[in-house]
């Protein structure tokens, strides 16, 4: 089997298995997030706009949420909503990031299905300023292509574990 060819297959296997878990965020989706408790979704903060929030599941299901808790400064969110079956992801543990990982960045593909890129982690402890101009330190970068609507979606390990948030930067 090549190296393409396990690639392939690896995102098939991820999409498959953490697809579920990957949602949108907005009705028009602003970006993505991810679920990572029981009626708990996890997003970037500058997707949301207000207390509440239309939420899509990857098999289509709208839900509207309410905005929990928000780190502006951190540029996160929880967003309250009836996850049903999809299931939490596990998160990853901080050694399991280092340059060179493969990573994968998961987000909803505008209702339908999960959209999965390949890259790798290029640095990690990196930081950057978010939405208010505040410095967000402790952030992983990596070459995992994000189209439009990935700010806050998953970026996951090769084992489909949890790393960190995508956040589409220019």
């Amino acid at each position: 089997m090549s190296l393409f060819d396990e690639i392939q297959t690896s995102i098939s296997t991820l999409a498959d298995r953490i697809g579920p878990s990957i949602v949108a965020i907005g009705r028009h989706q602003r970006g993505s997030g991810v679920v990572i408790g029981d009626g708990q979704v996890l997003t970037n903060a500058h997707n949301l706009r207000g207390g509440e929030v239309t939420v899509t599941f990857a098999d289509g299901r709208r839900e509207i949420g309410t905005v929990t808790a928000v780190d502006g400064d951190g540029d996160l969110a929880v967003i309250g909503v009836d996850t049903k079956d999809a299931a939490a992801l596990e998160w990853a543990s901080n050694e399991a990031v280092a340059i060179g990982t493969a990573v994968f960045g998961a987000a909803a593909a505008n209702g339908s299905g999960t959209r999965i890129t390949f890259g790798t982690v290029s640095a990690v402890e990196r930081a950057f300023r978010g939405p208010g101009g505040r410095r967000i330190a402790g952030s992983i970068e990596h070459t995992a292509p994000l189209a439009p609507g990935s700010s806050g979606g998953a970026l996951i390990d090769a084992a489909g574990r949890l790393v960190g948030l995508n956040t589409n930067r220019i």
